[in-house]
């Protein structure tokens, strides 16, 4: 029988090795954001 949670990563850097595509996205929309309210904040 296959534990799904056999694979999982045990210490942090692999966690965030892991989840780094999301990391990335979550920093991304972030710094999206933060451009287009700097942009248009007065407009907004």
């Amino acid at each position: 029988m296959h534990d799904d949670h056999d694979d999982e990563p045990r210490d942090l850097w692999s966690a965030i090795r892991a989840r780094s595509g999301i990391i990335l996205g979550v920093v991304g929309l972030i710094g999206w954001c933060a451009m287009i309210w700097f942009m248009f904040g007065d407009v907004l």
